[in-house]
């Protein structure tokens, strides 16, 4: 793998790279912008803040900011192993994804392959900014399953092309050249029923119970969440991919009540989007639709009613 270095000035290592470093793991990041590598580095290094990372990756190069062998501050956790042992990458284009990020994020899985062979560690060297602070990052990263990620970074190290992994949960194929949905729904009796596209049909059967739901959207994310008929809610999802059952679709095989979505436009969407959604309980009419507040923080309700199992979900993004 050819690494371009635009390696900081020893001038500057008081401030970017202060302490010789011994590394013992790999910290994956997202920059959670669009900037390119190159970017990423010339700004890192420029500027004066206690911030600092050894590498970016974007859908071109790989470019080295900080010698392996000093530290950086990067993993928020002071003068702990993540900041003083660990070997940054940072992930370019993750705020709007697509397939610069798609590319990106594979190149990161290489170069984080190579590095742990290089050192001769195994897969548990490899780490996420997560691990060592409050911080939902790599963002996009783990929206897609951190399962993923490491299984294309191991499938690398394997010498291996790891195609099937990288499109494990990607959005569902565009047929319609404009922002849309397409979902689809498990029920016993019928196994997973045919992929739908906006409200020009629903998911489900009359009369057969709901038991797991897939999300995708053609343009921006999207995050959902099930209620478990006679239980709790299930955690969040992102993927849409029936065959993950981390993270591409929500359920676990037992019948549902309710349904939660939000919709995230991508950046400079005007107007900005929203999910538009509703349910049936079983052999009933729809309830009232419900449509999403465009920040995820869980406020704005959901559809369905407890106690009620559904039999028929639809969606669309306006």
């Amino acid at each position: 793998m050819d690494i371009i270095q635009m390696l900081c000035p020893p001038e500057k290592y008081g401030i970017k790279c202060p302490y010789p470093m011994a590394p013992t793991r790999i910290v994956i990041h997202n920059t959670y912008n669009d900037a390119s590598a190159r970017n990423e580095i010339a700004y890192m290094i420029g500027n004066n803040n206690e911030c600092s990372f050894h590498y970016a990756v974007d859908d071109q190069e790989v470019v080295q900011g900080i010698p392996e062998n000093r530290n950086a501050w990067h993993a928020g956790d002071g003068n702990g192993p993540g900041n003083r042992q660990g070997i940054a990458i940072e992930i370019c284009y993750s705020l709007s994804g697509g397939e610069r990020f798609d590319v990106a994020e594979r190149s990161g899985a290489q170069l984080a392959a190579m590095l742990l062979n290089k050192y001769g560690w195994g897969i548990d060297r490899l780490t996420k900014h997560q691990d060592y602070m409050d911080k939902y990052c790599p963002h996009r990263t783990l929206d897609r399953g951190w399962g993923r990620f490491v299984e294309m970074v191991q499938s690398y190290m394997s010498g291996n092309t790891p195609s099937d992994i990288v499109s494990a949960a990607s959005s569902p194929i565009d047929n319609t050249g404009k922002v849309s949905a397409a979902y689809r729904v498990r029920t016993k009796e019928d196994g997973w029923l045919s992929e739908i596209w906006d409200d020009n049909d629903f998911g489900g059967v009359r009369g057969h119970k709901i038991t797991d739901v897939a999300i995708g959207v053609t343009q921006g994310a999207i995050r959902y969440r099930v209620h478990v008929c006679g239980s709790d809610w299930l955690p969040w999802v992102t993927g849409y991919d029936i065959n993950d059952d981390n993270n591409g679709y929500a359920g676990n095989g037992q019948e549902i009540d309710a349904i939660e979505v939000y919709y995230y436009s991508p950046a400079g969407m005007c107007p900005l989007r929203c999910a538009h959604y509703k349910v049936s309980p079983n052999l009933q009419s729809w309830y009232e639709e419900q449509i999403d507040d465009n920040t995820g923080d869980g406020m704005d309700g959901f559809s369905g009613k407890y106690g009620n199992t559904i039999d028929r979900f639809q969606m669309t993004v306006a």
